[in-house]
């Protein structure tokens, strides 16, 4: 466990005033893949809304963190966005009153559209992400909140290979490294989901594909797992 992941949680489990916390990311965090997916909660910038009824690890972690210990968790995810769009809406995402903040984005920077401009080479393309999460981490810091960055979980072979409409110029091991460089340089409270989960298939002896609904997004199962890695990660199982 990063300690700084451990003394953030152990500053929620101890606290006497409610803590805020809030979770930020892509499709992965909003839900997508598992049962009952759809944005028909409240609205939390331009076009996305939550999804408060579907299956996901983002609801199940809210459910319990609710249940055992005196905060809230308010999940601001936006399927199909960018590190970018955290960094342009991050005024609108994360909110004065919240203590804590939890964020998991980076899966949709692995590729470009080619309506966007020609192929882009993979070191240029890599280290405009790694700037990405610098400035991130400075955006949080500067906010004063306890925040936690996690690289999410890998993909399968399918889903890491060019499509019809994009290149898929990095890999989802690509941006758990470019998490990793960064809180080496700077310090920040960091989880590789990628490592857990990869290391969680390999000692249960169970197929990727198993875990995931296309490739990418977890079905309830993939869920399930990384809820049960994280509040193991968090300590609040």
């Amino acid at each position: 466990m990063n300690t700084q992941v451990k003394e953030i949680f152990e500053r929620v489990k101890a606290s006497e005033k409610t803590v805020h916390i809030k979770l930020l990311g892509d499709s992965i965090t909003h839900g997508v893949g598992g049962t009952g997916f759809e944005q028909n909660g409240a609205h939390i910038v331009e076009n996305f809304y939550r999804s408060p009824y579907g299956y996901c690890w983002a609801k199940r972690f809210k459910e319990h963190m609710e249940a055992h210990y005196n905060c809230t968790v308010t999940n601001n995810a936006c399927t199909g966005t960018k590190i970018e769009f955290v960094l342009e809406h991050f005024d609108e995402l994360v909110d004065e009153k919240d203590d804590v903040v939890i964020c998991t984005i980076g899966t949709n920077n692995r590729h470009r559209y080619f309506k966007d401009g020609p192929k882009p080479e993979r070191e240029v393309f890599g280290e405009a992400f790694y700037q990405n999460v610098l400035k991130l981490h400075q955006r949080f810091k500067e906010s004063g909140k306890d925040y936690v960055l996690i690289a999410n979980i890998p993909a399968n072979a399918k889903n890491e290979v060019d499509g019809a409409d994009f290149w898929r110029v990095l890999h989802m091991d690509d941006i758990d490294g470019f998490y990793k460089k960064a809180s080496s340089a700077c310090g920040f409270a960091f989880v590789s989901m990628y490592d857990l989960f990869s290391t969680y298939c390999a000692e249960h002896d169970v197929a990727l594909d198993s875990l995931l609904c296309d490739g990418l997004h977890p079905n309830n199962d993939g869920y399930d797992v990384m809820f049960s890695l994280l509040a193991k990660e968090f300590g609040v199982v």
